[in-house]
C-alpha cells in the first residue's frame, strides 16, 4: 500500500509538470511596442465641425420636420458619453414617415423609368422632398471625416449610412427625371455636384463602412452617366461633352486605399484584445472557466503586439499596386494562419483568438477590391466618354481602345479595356465579390461594359 501511495503521488506530480510549465510560460508579459500603444487608439478628427460633412450624413437619420444638425450634435454627444461609462448607446426613437422605393440607377435605367413614368416618379420623390433638402448640405459640405475621438466598442453603433443610400438613389433619380425631359445640363451638374462630394468622402472616410457607402453611390453616379452614353446620341449629349470629359478624371490613388479605415477596424477589437474576460456593454462577460484560461494562458500585450504587426502589414499591402498587394495580403494570411508548435505553449489563448479575427478572404480583405472596381468603371466611362467626344462608333472602338491612354486601362491586367468585336461591348472583368454578385446595370457576372 505505501509503495502504490507514493506512485499516485508520483504519477499526479508527472502530470501536473506540464501544466505549471506552461502556466509559467504565460506568466509573464511582453511590454506593448510603441506602435502597438499609438495604433487604434482614439484622436480628434482633423476637420472642423462646420466643415465635416459627417454631421450632414448623421442628419440624413433624423426624423421628419426635425432639426437636422442638432440630431447630428446630439448623435456623437451620445456615442462619447456612452463609451465614457462603457454603457449601451441609448438612441431615442425616430419619426419618419414611410418612403417608397425608387429606381436605383446602379441596377437599372433609371433615365427610361423616368421617361415611361414621368409623373410617377415626379410623386414618388415630392416624398424625398426633406431627405433631398438635407442631401443637398451633405454634398455642400467641403471635407468628410467620421468623428472618432473616443474609444470604439464592439457595441459601438455605426452611423445610420442606410439614409444616405435611399438619399442619394433619390438624388441620382431626379437627374434621371431631369434627362428625360431632355435637360442634360441641369442632369450632368447634379452628377457634378455628387461626384465632387464622393471623391471627398472616399479620400476622407476613416471606416470600411464610410468608405464603402461613398463607393456605392460613386458607382451609382457613374452607371447613370453610362446610361446616358448608352441611351442618348452624341449630338444630344454634344453641349454637355466638356462637362463629362471634365467629370471623368481619374481618382486619386490616395482615395483607393484603405489603411486608415483597417486602422479604425482594430480600434473597434483593441479594448477585447486587454481583457478578453472583462464585462463589455450590453454583455454578461466571460464565464468563469474562460476567465481563468485568460488569466492562466493569455498574455495581452503580446497578443496586441503581433496583431497590430500583422494588421499594420495588411495596411501597407492595400497601398501598393491592386495585383502587387493582394498578392503580399496572401502572403501574409497565409503565414499568420500558420500556428506553430510553440504557439500552442506560449500565449496559446491570445494565438487562438488573433487566428479567428483573421479575415477568409485576403485579396479582397476589407473590400480593398471594391474601390479598385471603381477605379475601374471610372476608366471604363471615361473612354467610352472620350469616344464619344471623337465620334467613334462601333466599328472603331477596339482600335480605339487599343490605342488609349494608360489612364483608360483596366487596373488589374494593366492592358487596354477589352472589346467584344460580336457583342459589340466595352469592358472589364470586377474583381470584388459585392460587384460580382449583384444585378448591376450593364454588367453580367462580374463582366462590367458599355453597349456601343
Amino acid at each position: 500500500m505505501r509503495a502504490l501511495k507514493w506512485l499516485l503521488i508520483g504519477v499526479f506530480v508527472l502530470a501536473g509538470l506540464p501544466l505549471a510549465a506552461l502556466v509559467a510560460i504565460n506568466a509573464f508579459d511582453e511590454s506593448l511596442t510603441p506602435e502597438a500603444v499609438r495604433y487604434g487608439e482614439p484622436r480628434a478628427p482633423a476637420t472642423p465641425d462646420a466643415e465635416n460633412g459627417y454631421y450632414a450624413l448623421l442628419a440624413l437619420a433624423a426624423g421628419d420636420g426635425e432639426d437636422g444638425a442638432a440630431y447630428a450634435k446630439a448623435w456623437v454627444g451620445e456615442g462619447r458619453s456612452a463609451a465614457r461609462e462603457n454603457r449601451m448607446e441609448l438612441r431615442p426613437e425616430v419619426k419618419r414617415a414611410k418612403r417608397p422605393a425608387v429606381c436605383d440607377a446602379a441596377q437599372t435605367s433609371c433615365v427610361a423609368a423616368a421617361a415611361a413614368r414621368h409623373a410617377e416618379t415626379a410623386s414618388e420623390l415630392e416624398a424625398y422632398r426633406e431627405d433631398l433638402e438635407r442631401y443637398g448640405k451633405l454634398i455642400a459640405a467641403p471635407r468628410y471625416e467620421e468623428v472618432l475621438d473616443y474609444p470604439l466598442r464592439v457595441v459601438t453603433q455605426f452611423p445610420p449610412y442606410r439614409y444616405a443610400v435611399s438619399a442619394h438613389q433619390a438624388y441620382v433619380l431626379r437627374a434621371a427625371l431631369a434627362a428625360a425631359s431632355g435637360d442634360f445640363e441641369g442632369a450632368v451638374a447634379a452628377i457634378e455636384r455628387d461626384v465632387a462630394f464622393q471623391r471627398v468622402m472616399l479620400g476622407g472616410a476613416r471606416t470600411v463602412l464610410g468608405k464603402a457607402i461613398a463607393s456605392a453611390n460613386y458607382w451609382r453616379d457613374l452607371a447613370f452617366i453610362a446610361d446616358l452614353l448608352q441611351t442618348r446620341s452624341a449630338g444630344e449629349l454634344a453641349p454637355v461633352h466638356a462637362r463629362l470629359r471634365d467629370l471623368m478624371k481619374p481618382i486619386d490613388p490616395v482615395a483607393l486605399q484603405v489603411s486608415s479605415a483597417i486602422e479604425t477596424e482594430f480600434a473597434f477589437s483593441k479594448q477585447l484584445l486587454r481583457n478578453p474576460g472583462s464585462v463589455q456593454a450590453g454583455d454578461r462577460g466571460a464565464s468563469i472557466w474562460e476567465q481563468l484560461v485568460f488569466r492562466l494562458f493569455y498574455k495581452p500585450n503580446a497578443t496586441i503586439n503581433r496583431e497590430v504587426a500583422r494588421v499594420s502589414a495588411m495596411a501597407a499591402a492595400t497601398s501598393m499596386p491592386v495585383n502587387q498587394g493582394s498578392a503580399e495580403l496572401a502572403r501574409i494570411l497565409q503565414s499568420e494562419s500558420k500556428i506553430e508548435l510553440r504557439d500552442y505553449f506560449d500565449n496559446p489563448a491570445g494565438n487562438l483568438l488573433r487566428r479567428v479575427a483573421m479575415p477568409e478572404d485576403s485579396t479582397d480583405a476589407y473590400h480593398r477590391l471594391r474601390l479598385h472596381d471603381l477605379d475601374a468603371y471610372n476608366r471604363l466611362v471615361g473612354l467610352r466618354v472620350e469616344m464619344m467626344a471623337a465620334g467613334v462608333v462601333a466599328d472603331g472602338a477596339g482600335a480605339y481602345a487599343a490605342k488609349s491612354d494608360a489612364r483608360f486601362h483596366d487596373p488589374y491586367t494593366g492592358k487596354p479595356m477589352a472589346w467584344d468585336a460580336q457583342a459589340k461591348r466595352l469592358g472589364f472583368q470586377a474583381r470584388s465579390k459585392s460587384i460580382v454578385s449583384r444585378k448591376l446595370f450593364s454588367g453580367e457576372k462580374g463582366w462590367i461594359y458599355l453597349q456601343l
